[in-house]
């Protein structure tokens, strides 16, 4: 029996569990490890199903939280499993966020696109999550934005001669060798590296996730062409306020309370 609540409820309910990274998994493609799952279905095709548990139900729309493993159709109903990252299986790779090139962001402010950077890279230490950083060849060498050593101290950079960090072996081998498959990707240009290295990566079999508050784009008109083409491609893009709401769980506890201070840390300025 479905139990009906005011919406209002509902959203308060999403807050907790981080309504963005609802948002996320519309366009996002199934985790492979089998954890708590969110799921919500709407009148569509039919097909198979888990057994949800207390399904919430306001008008058309159900919420049901459940032990779902991916995306299903239930009998009249299209479904969507949402699953939190998994700190234990995450890895984040910092692409091109150098001198010379991080200036060239025209859709994300450059002061944020660094605190967001700053953020992911705190949020990295806090939950001892591999970070990978690759960056363009530069004259004299390259220079990487200081707020990633600034938590993680002076990480080895690969430094590529392609424009994807998969078609790089050093760089592939490295992101392979955490043996982690959720792959945090923040990157200028949204348009290149971020883009090449997105699709590579959901293509050998990664659960991609691109940090649009820690990637700039070119222009408006080509990032969202290559944020449209990454959606289609089942890779997510997400946001940093998203990534430390799953990863701080219940914030009361040390750990989650630390996360949820760097989050607004970041917000802050």
């Amino acid at each position: 029996m479905n139990t009906r609540i005011p919406r209002r409820q509902i959203l308060g309910m999403a807050a907790l569990v981080g309504a963005s990274a609802l948002d996320d998994a519309w366009s996002g493609t199934d985790a492979a490890a089998a954890r708590t799952s969110v799921a919500m279905t709407q009148p569509g095709l039919k097909g198979r199903t888990t057994m949800p548990k207390q399904p919430l139900t306001v008008g058309d729309v159900t919420l049901h939280v459940g032990s779902t493993g991916g995306s299903d159709f239930i009998g009249g109903e299209t479904q969507m499993s949402y699953m939190p990252l998994d700190p234990d299986d995450t890895l984040i790779l910092f692409a091109d966020l150098q001198t010379g090139i991080i200036e060239l962001t025209a859709t994300n402010d450059l002061a944020r696109l660094r605190r967001a950077v700053a953020a992911l890279a705190k949020l990295a230490s806090l939950f001892i999550i591999p970070a990978i950083v690759t960056t363009a060849p530069a004259e004299g060498g390259p220079r990487v934005t200081p707020e990633i050593a600034a938590s993680l101290g002076e990480l080895p950079t690969h430094t590529r001669t392609t424009t994807d960090a998969f078609t790089h072996a050093p760089t592939r081998d490295a992101i392979v060798q955490t043996g982690r498959k959720t792959l945090l990707i923040a990157g200028v240009a949204t348009e290149i590296i971020v883009q090449h290295s997105a699709l590579s990566g959901a293509a050998g079999g990664f659960h991609v996730q691109v940090v649009v508050d820690a990637c700039g784009g070119l222009s408006p008109r080509t990032e969202d062409a290559a944020l449209r083409r990454l959606t289609q491609a089942g890779v997510v893009i997400t946001s940093v306020a998203s990534i430390a709401g799953q990863l701080a769980g219940d914030f009361t506890q040390p750990q989650g309370g630390k996360a949820l201070g760097i989050l607004y840390e970041f917000l802050s300025g």
